[in-house]
Order: structure tokens, then sequence, then C-alpha cells
């Protein structure tokens, strides 16, 4: 005799997904994120870039909400990394005391050595900071659109573009990492 279809069978069907009732905030993302930072072949330009991210992605929750975000997702990060120690949580705060802003930097550093007493550091950690070189700077007739470039050396050398628009206000339109000696390479071709 069949089963009727209002009884599930033993052992099978879908069980249902848990999820969340609230979306995860910035910092417990950036900890969970910070999980492949702690990998031995990690580039210390690659979490420079990550943390940098991260960063911006504060600015652009906030929006005009926040006063100093950049500040907040620091002291978030190090709260979040505190409370339950891990490699990954000791990664994100060494990533964002690299680039983060110059207020929060001796609380991460601070959080780094109580954090560093339990957990490994990451091998990238005592990596020496960029340096810059030289820099470039390039405009269009009408002033309303720059381009900096600044090479750095070190570790792993490398080039800062940002491409700079002044219509309405000084805004930074797009930022890039590029190979050293990209700014001889974009003047040969203007």
């Amino acid at each position: 005799m069949p089963k009727s279809r209002g009884r599930r069978k033993p052992g099978g069907g879908k069980k249902p997904v848990r999820r969340s009732p609230h979306p995860l905030r910035l910092s417990d993302r950036v900890v969970r994120e910070a999980r492949t930072l702690h990998l031995e072949d990690r580039d210390v330009l690659a979490v420079g870039a990550w943390a940098s991210g991260c960063l911006g992605e504060a600015w652009l929750a906030a929006g005009m909400m926040e006063r100093e975000p950049e500040q907040t997702l620091c002291l978030e990060v190090v709260g979040r990394a505190s409370t339950t120690p891990s490699p990954h949580g000791l990664a994100a705060v060494a990533a964002l005391k690299r680039v983060g802003p110059p207020d929060s930097r001796s609380m991460l550093g601070e959080a780094v050595e109580i954090l560093a007493g339990s957990q490994p550091l990451p091998a990238w950690h005592a990596a020496a900071p960029h340096r810059p070189v030289r820099a470039w700077r390039a405009e269009d007739v009408w002033d309303s659109e720059r381009v900096l470039f600044v090479e750095y050396g070190g570790p792993v050398p490398h080039t800062l573009m940002a491409q700079i628009n002044e219509v309405g206000g000084t805004m930074v339109d797009k930022l890039a990492l590029l190979t050293p000696a990209a700014a001889e390479a974009w003047a040969a071709m203007r």
C-alpha cells in the first residue's frame, strides 16, 4: 500500500536550514574572512590590500552615520578577537595594524602583543613595511582629473595608482595596485 503524501519517509527528507535572525556585523565578517590570512604563503601586500578593503567597507557601511568608522571597526575587531582568541582573530588585528588609522595603531599593537601570548603570529607579521621610493603625478588640461603613482620598494615592490577627480569636490575615483614602473608605462601610452 502506498504511503500517504502527508507522512515523511523515515530518515529521509531535507532538514530545515537554520539562519541567524540578524546579519553578521562587519567586525564578525572581518574576523571570519581573516582565516585565509594566517596561511603561510600569504603575501604581505595582499594582506594590506585586504585590510584596506575592510576599512573602506566600514566607511561605506557607516555612510554619514558615524564620525570615525575605521576606528570603530578596529575597536570591534579587537573586542571580537580578544573575547574568543584564535589565530585568525590575531591575523585580523595584525592586518588592521599595518594599514589602520594612526589613532588606532597603538591599541591594535597592544592587542597583537596580548593575543600573541596564546596564538601563533602570522608569517607575514614580521615583514618590513613598504616604503615609497618615488612618485609621479599627471593632470588633464582642465585640472579636473589627476592620476598619482606612488612606487614602493620593500619585500614586494609595487605601484599604487590613485585617480582623483575634482568635479564637484575632491574624490578618489579609483585605487589600484600595479606592477613596478607602471608610471613610465602609463606615460608612454599618452
